[in-house]
């Protein structure tokens, strides 16, 4: 048995905390899966909170997030997000992309937190430091129950994700998105995939990211894409750009949105 602390979050792009504590404390049992999880750690902490206040002046178009996992599966090199892992006294390489933090109670302690009379139906953005439906989720099955818990609260929120198990969750959206506004973005920045093999080596091909656009379209469900990073020298040309967006008016999501990596 190995203690890991269980920090929330201040903002998007996490900081150390500022007054040398943690904000709770999970004892987590380290193991690994064969074959389907070969090369990663699953730490299991048990969370006091989950509900993380975005950092104001941060500019994001919501207050509020909840990340269920630390450390994130998918590997993908240009993560802004590396760094938080340091916080947890991980690296921000080959750690972040193998030992992931798995908050285990996370629907049952955020249920709690939005049945508080204080809690004002703010927005809440999943997928906002790592990927929610990374490998771990297929394992865990974590948000159901999270989606569950904000669909019941009358709290909106939205999921941004590489993750093709999103799909799973289709009939659960659906129900969800009958009572609170959803909104629905997937990552796809490429579509090249041996490029996408060695900058996102653990996501779902560019191809089976479409699918599940337009499953979701076909659902009904409000789905966006977001192109980013578009990859100096690598994903900028005009042939890389043209390839993604003639690949994206096949699905057609609602919008996409395109960026630099920064």
């Amino acid at each position: 048995m190995v203690r890991h602390p269980e920090t929330t979050a201040a903002a998007v792009r996490p900081e150390p905390p500022s007054n040398g504590r943690t904000a709770a404390a999970g004892r987590a049992c380290a193991f690994r899966l064969n074959p389907e999880f070969s090369g990663v750690t699953f730490h299991e902490v048990t969370a006091k909170s989950v509900l993380n206040k975005v950092a104001s002046g941060s500019q994001m178009p919501f207050e509020w997030t909840v990340n269920p996992y630390r450390g994130c599966s998918h590997a993908c090199v240009y993560c802004f997000a590396r760094k938080s892992h340091t916080y947890l006294e991980f690296d921000a390489g080959h750690d972040f992309d193998s030992q992931v933090i798995v908050k285990i109670n996370a629907a049952e302690v955020l249920r709690k937190e939005l049945s508080k009379p204080s809690w004002g139906h703010h927005h809440v953005a999943l997928g906002t430091n790592t990927d929610p439906y990374q490998r771990a989720e297929g394992r865990y099955q974590l948000m159901p129950g999270i989606i569950r818990a904000l669909a019941d609260s009358g709290t909106p929120f939205s999921i941004l994700t590489k993750g093709t198990l999103l799909g799973r969750d289709i009939p659960l959206l659906k129900h969800a998105a009958s009572h609170v506004p959803v909104d629905l973005g997937i990552s796809l920045a490429m579509t090249d995939e041996a490029l996408a093999s060695a900058v996102e080596p653990g996501t779902p091909a560019p191809r089976a990211r479409l699918k599940l656009i337009r499953r979701l379209r076909e659902a009904g469900l409000p789905c966006g894409v977001m192109a980013m990073p578009i990859l100096p020298w690598l994903t900028d040309s005009d042939d890389a750009l043209e390839s993604l967006f003639t690949a994206l008016s096949g699905p057609a999501p609602l919008a996409s949105r395109p960026g630099r990596c920064t």
